[in-house]
């Protein structure tokens, strides 16, 4: 049995007691605690003993999740996911629908269900008193209506609604944080705030209620089972699909066990020689009651806590019945592992958490977990930039904090030390990963299941950069924790139960003065798929994103989708969370859909699964951000999938996009786009609204939401409020944009106007509808739909896009002919501005032919923007990957005003995994002398093997001939040859023999 306390260790607590006596903001975690732990002793120990129901009540997250409620329907949605109230201690057993203030069940369900106790005190229906089935909240509506018995209540229509069960699982057994925009008070939130409010006063009161709940969870804990309340059934628990748990699904049941571990090691001082909270006279009298194992001592009551809770752990991991995202059950061992502290039990356990293995389908229903995995998911799940391979950003910092909380509980455990997880080089890269996603210090693009439409939203807490800034010292770290928290240092904290935590609000204090606050450049983030292109300053910040990422676990098949943040809006969003994360038609036939996202959906179906796209080229310099990325996973029949942006700058107020996006292959491309919240306004087509239907045709209605997905759905009749016209020309679409959110003071006047330039068969605009029960989302958005059909397809699809406030700085956009041996998939635009200047912008997806534009300028390269006067004399150019320019007989780059584009053979790479690595080139003669700090920040792109793109960003660069060393930030470690034999060594994405290109920005001015 347990002898110390081995999580919050004497030394900890009595840090704690210190700290909240001396700094204020750990005085407020305090008084937080003891408030909320109030509430709980004035309910009383007797009835938190009482209010732990036993496995023969059902736990279900939902009420009813397509319909919503019986009185207003899915009108509940807009108060959320998990939108019903109530309060445990004054109205037991009851919730409230925020939406029409019913309340349900409609009968007195607290005196049924303790008629209905058996001589153990557990939960059996058929033993409940009838009379207490009746509806006597609204007689009116029968006697029958709104009943429950505990298993739910079925109405006239056969809908079932399962209002107890919702409570059971959110106001007794989980709860565990703020749901949305309200509280929720739970028996288990009730724990964790005696937990906190003993640890830190040390008040015996605390513990006795607090020993008391624990005792009875753990009485109950072993049985506990959500495998036989099923889906089916009309009972919905967090657990993969899988239909595993005990109490309230494998996924969530991490969080809930993980506060049963972590208070018995709170509440063992008042445990471990004698009686001194005071709770043998209760339970062993609720003991005898009952029929439960005798608790005539204090060791009785501390072997009732271990195997009812420490010891069920193990088992219910490799049973899949807690098992959850990456780090999540992993760190639930671990904690038990440390709480019991056992030695035979921890070697087991911890040897189990790090050990290969994984999820295993037996069949009929069974599942079992082969090992935690950890050291192999570190080595082949995390990519170079630290990303986990979920294909959201929110997702993956779940990964982030799981593995944090697992080194944290590993750190000084001295019964079993273990590897230390903190240092490792691939979660040294997590932690670092988190601030690169930030835009206009506001949003995180919502990629995937992560986010709303459009909201404002950055990833990780003051607590979480805190701890990294603390942990590792990077500067980065501390200008989020300030911006996190509002731009301030005030209330920013250190580990209460630190020694060391004073001080924290001076130590970034400084930071920010001496380094300023967050500034962020532009970066392709090749490991994670995603390129960024940032500038601008202050409220005319903008930045562009072309997405390639994984969209595996919650990611979305939204491939090369575009995104903008710029006037302090994100003006191309992403869908974000679907309304519901199982398998729901309206998650998989449209939130996730490629549909949904500003992309092309080839053949009217969602692109394959995949894990990272290629980047073909990247460039931010100036006035002037270029990214061409290519998805050949995607559509794997397609021939090209390939999209090439450029963003480019104006004046500081002023920008545009130049957006091309080639697909070859299939029958018909649909080029799918949308920007934020407004009505959208066509020129230069005739639209005709569609009286009937969907996108998917006029007698195609909109699908049922509640339905199960259809393999392949292309989404299209999820598109509601359909106009169509047959374009004869370029045409442009103007969106109104609407601030959804309340983000801009007042109303700017702010639009984005999509000018086409390709030829298309039809344009459409349609309605689609973000998820509903995300309070303040989008009603709809309007959608822009481009098709064009044929026989091996081959499209070009042209655009530019500019957001503006009032009047457009572009006066004209044409396409601009272009000539040639070869000018396949060649595009060549003139973006005319309002003071009679022009751009021209050329993009060879070749790089390597000559081709002529307008009969004027000649150009061999990758891409080329070119700046006239209004007297139309070229006066300035930027590009990238050039090699020779001419304006008729004028030649405007030369050796002199271009860097060098490099080509070679790798010869040697680094071997180990590490935070850094090298690699050796044998470059491609002849080659003038190379400046080693050119090479710097450009990006390296080695032939890759057909798996992960193998591009890198370069750090740092030594010449010595036709030999050039390259140093990069990250590892060329993909996975381990064999997970389960680490000696066996790595694979790498790097590899001696293949080929490498490193192309060079070129500037010139007249």
């Amino acid at each position: 049995m347990k002898t110390r306390a081995t999580y919050y260790t004497p030394e900890r607590v009595q840090a704690a007691r210190a700290n909240v006596a001396e700094l204020a903001w750990a005085g407020w975690l305090r008084d937080t605690a003891v408030a909320a732990a109030q509430q709980a002793i004035d309910a009383g120990a007797e009835w938190l003993w009482e209010s732990v129901t036993t496995q023969g009540l059902p736990r279900s997250f939902a009420v009813n999740q397509d319909l919503g409620l019986p009185i207003t329907g899915t009108e509940i949605f807009e108060y959320g996911n998990y939108p019903w109230r109530a309060d445990p201690s004054a109205q037991p057993w009851k919730l409230t629908d925020p939406s029409s203030g019913y309340t349900f069940p409609t009968n007195d369900f607290a005196a049924f269900y303790a008629s209905a106790l058996d001589a153990n005190g557990n939960f059996d229906r058929d033993l409940g008193d009838p009379q207490f089935l009746v509806n006597t909240a609204f007689p009116e509506r029968g006697p029958d209506w709104g009943v429950d018995d505990g298993w739910g209540w079925v109405d006239d229509d056969g809908a079932k609604w399962t209002f107890c069960a919702y409570y059971n699982h959110w106001f007794l057994w989980y709860a565990p944080l703020p749901v949305g925009d309200h509280e929720l008070t739970s028996i288990r939130r009730g724990l964790e705030a005696l937990r906190d409010a003993y640890l830190y006063t040390g008040d015996l009161t605390y513990a006795h209620h607090g020993i008391v709940l624990l005792d009875r969870f753990a009485d109950a804990y072993p049985a506990m089972d959500t495998s036989v309340y099923t889906v089916a059934d009309g009972y919905r628990n967090s657990d993969g699909g899988r239909g595993r748990g005990k109490a309230v699904g494998s996924i969530w049941e991490n969080g809930l066990v993980g506060s049963l571990i972590t208070a018995y090691d709170a509440f063992y001082p008042a445990l471990s020689e004698s009686d001194e909270a005071g709770v043998l006279e209760l339970l062993s009298a609720k003991s005898e009651q009952y029929g439960l194992a005798p608790k005539e001592t204090i060791a009785d009551v501390r072997a009732n806590i271990e195997h009812g809770v420490l010891r069920q752990i193990y088992r219910a991991v490799r049973g899949a019945q807690i098992f959850g995202n990456f780090g999540m059950h992993q760190n639930t061992l671990a904690q038990a592992a440390v709480v019991l502290d056992e030695p035979e039990a921890a070697k087991e356990w911890l040897d189990f958490v790090f050990a290969a293995g994984g999820l295993i389908n037996e069949g009929g229903g069974d599942w079992s977990v082969t090992g935690g995995n950890v050291a192999p998911t570190l080595v082949d799940s995390v990519d170079r930039d630290g990303w986990y391979q979920e294909g959201a950003p929110a997702y993956n910092i779940l990964a982030i904090n799981n593995l944090r909380n697992m080194a944290d509980t590993l750190d000084g455990f001295d019964t079993y030390p273990v590897a230390d997880v903190a240092s490792h080089p691939k979660f040294e890269a997590m932690v670092a990963a988190r601030p690169r996603l930030t835009m206009l210090s506001a949003y995180t693009p919502s990629i995937g299941n992560s986010g709303q439409t459009g909201r404002p939203f950055l990833l990780g807490s003051p607590d979480d950069y805190v701890h990294a800034y603390e942990r590792y010292g990077n500067v980065v770290d501390a200008q989020m924790a300030y911006l996190v928290n509002e731009n301030s240092t005030d209330g920013l904290r250190s580990d209460v139960f630190s020694p060391d935590a004073a001080g924290i609000e001076e130590h970034i204090a400084a930071v920010i003065e001496h380094h300023g606050q967050l500034s962020l450049g532009s970066e392709d983030l090749t490991g994670f798929g995603l390129a960024i292109h940032r500038s601008g300053h202050g409220s005319a910040e903008r930045a562009m994103t072309t997405s390639y990422s994984s969209n595996h676990w919650h990611g979305y098949r939204t491939a090369l989708a575009l995104g903008l943040f710029g006037h302090g809006l994100d003006l191309m969003p992403g869908i974000g969370s679907p309304e519901f994360t199982d398998t729901n038609a309206r998650r998989f036939e449209w939130e996730s859909n490629t549909v949904a996202a500003n992309t092309v959906v080839v053949d009217a179906t969602p692109h394959a699964s995949m894990v990272v796209g290629r980047p073909l080229g990247f460039f931010s310099g100036g006035e002037v951000h270029m990214s061409d990325v290519e998805a050949p996973g995607a559509y794997p029949d397609a021939e090209r999938y390939r999209r090439t942006t450029v963003l480019v700058d104006i004046d500081p107020q002023h920008y545009y996009i130049l957006d091309v996006f080639r697909v070859r292959g299939g029958r018909e491309h649909v080029f799918s786009f949308h920007t934020a919240e407004g009505p959208a306004t066509a020129s230069g087509v005739d639209l005709v609204q569609q009286p009937t239907g969907s996108y998917a045709g006029p007698g195609i209605e909109p699908p049922d939401p509640a339905g199960e997905p259809r393999p392949g759905a292309s989404g299209f009749d999820w598109l509601g409020n359909v106009e169509r016209g047959r374009p004869e020309g370029p045409f442009s679409i103007d969106w109104d944009i609407v601030d959804t959110y309340g983000v801009l003071d007042g109303d700017p006047d702010l639009h984005v106007r999509m000018t086409v330039l390709s030829d298309v068969e039809e344009v459409a605009l349609a309605d689609g509808i973000p998820p509903r029960n995300k309070p303040g989302n989008p009603e709809s958005l309007r959608y822009a739909l481009l098709r064009r059909t044929g026989e091996d397809l081959d499209s070009m699809f042209t655009s530019v896009f500019e957001p503006f406030v009032g009047a457009s700085a572009i006066s004209q956009v044409r396409p601009l002919p272009v000539r040639g041996d070869d000018t396949d998939g060649v595009a060549a635009v003139e973006v005319k501005l309002a003071d009679g200047t022009k751009h021209w912008l050329v993009h060879d997806p070749d790089g390597s032919r000559e081709v002529t534009v307008d009969d004027r300028v000649t150009v061999t390269g990758t891409f080329v923007i070119i700046r006239f006067d209004s007297d139309q004399n070229a006066v300035s150019m930027d590009g990238y990957g050039m090699q020779d320019i001419r304006d008729g007989s004028r030649v405007l780059l030369t050796g002199r005003d271009r860097l060098q584009n490099l080509t070679g053979v790798v010869t040697e790479r680094s071997e180990e995994l590490d935070a850094t690595a090298t690699m050796t080139i044998q470059l491609d003669p002849p080659v003038a002398p190379v400046g080693e700090q050119d090479l710097v920040g450009r990006y390296a792109y080695v032939d890759d093997d057909g798996e992960p793109n193998a591009v890198f960003r370069i750090a740092a660069a030594r010449s010595r001939g036709l030999h050039l060393e390259l140093d990069v930030d990250t590892t060329f470690v993909r996975e381990y040859i064999d997970a389960a034999d680490p000696d066996a060594g790595y694979v790498y994405d790097v590899e001696p023999g293949r080929r490498v290109r490193i192309p060079a920005p070129a500037h010139w001015e007249s």
